[in-house]
């Protein structure tokens, strides 16, 4: 067995910049450290773990066999050791601790501007590390890597918790000067128009319904307006033809302002860029569902003091939120 006492914990935090960056500059840069500051580490991880862990490739420091093992255990470990060695009062005001959280896209540009805002004002040196939501979001709140996941959730896994935080509702866009600016937006109208669809997740593999299936997670990657349209042009004998997929609904709303194209987004994003993108909307000429974002927490994770208070300032967020879609 490996002397612990020798062990530097901070080792593991470098290994972890590094795997996850695969630079030794970008590894730098985060860390707040020289390059060769890194370099220096490395070797120090490297005689540690008796293994070469990063080769360099075309594509930056490729991993060994052993750094996957190594960084699938470390996810695992340091967040229950940050636990561990944490005190058990949480104080905003006194904190450090970084708090993971991971988002559907079009949340980042209306609800995370609130939630940045909250944190820096009641928890000044606490920090902030949003992510886009992606395809091991279980494993990272099983982990403790993730704090909060937010988007919409159709089934979730027992040992999580899902809650709702705030309802949008789905309007179409175009720009001013539109050609069927001046018409009734009728589903005839829509069918007869170009369209632009929102794929949230393009890289999501085990799509049912506009749900990625995965690890008995079903979360929303298309936006789910759609299949209402899709119904509604059934029930008329329609189709309707799309000319271009995006990721998030601020690229839908920026490719709908210099083209005839029409697209469907949550009104909240409209509120807030519809202006500066010249736009006009209308609500959907059919029964529409709305848009339900949760969060979801592991349950044992949900119950720190610190994930609370995180939890409180999105719910937070999300009142502010619903406050400038209602205006």
């Amino acid at each position: 067995m490996a002397n612990i006492d020798r062990v530097d914990l901070n080792l593991f935090r470098l290994f972890e910049a590094l795997y996850e960056e695969r630079s030794v500059s970008r590894a730098a840069e985060r860390l707040f450290i020289t390059p060769s500051a890194v370099s220096h580490a490395l070797r120090r991880i490297r005689t540690m773990m008796g293994d070469e862990l990063f080769t360099r490739g075309p594509r930056g420091m490729l991993p060994t066999p052993r750094a996957h093992a190594v960084a699938a255990q470390l996810r695992v470990l340091l967040p229950q050791l940050a636990e561990v060695i944490a005190p058990p009062d949480f104080d905003p005001a006194a904190t450090d601790r970084t708090f993971a959280v991971a988002c559907v896209p079009y949340l980042s540009t209306v609800l995370l501007p609130e939630l940045v805002a909250d944190v820096a004002r009641r928890a000044p040196n606490a920090r902030l590390d949003l992510r886009l939501i992606y395809n091991s979001v279980v494993d990272d709140l099983d982990s403790g890597a993730l704090d909060v996941a937010l988007g919409h959730f159709r089934r979730t896994p027992p040992r999580f918790v899902a809650e709702e935080i705030l309802r949008d509702s789905y309007v179409w866009v175009m720009r001013r000067d539109h050609p069927a600016a001046a018409k009734r937006l009728t589903i005839e109208v829509l069918s007869r128009l170009p369209h632009i669809d929102i794929h949230i997740d393009s890289q999501a593999k085990n799509t049912v319904e506009s749900f990625d299936v995965r690890q008995g997670l079903e979360r929303l990657v298309i936006q789910n307006g759609i299949a209402s349209l899709e119904e509604a042009l059934l029930d008329a004998g329609l189709r309707r033809r799309v000319i271009t997929f995006v990721p998030d609904s601020l690229a839908g709303m920026a490719a709908v302002s210099r083209s005839d194209a029409v697209c469907l987004v949550p009104e909240s994003a409209v509120n807030r860029f519809g202006e500066t993108f010249g736009l006009l909307r209308a609500e959907p000429p059919y029964k529409s569902a709305p848009l339900v974002i949760q969060s979801l927490a592991h349950a044992d994770y949900r119950e720190k003091p610190a994930v609370r208070w995180l939890l409180e300032c999105i719910r937070s967020a999300a009142i502010g939120m619903g406050r400038q879609t209602s205006s």
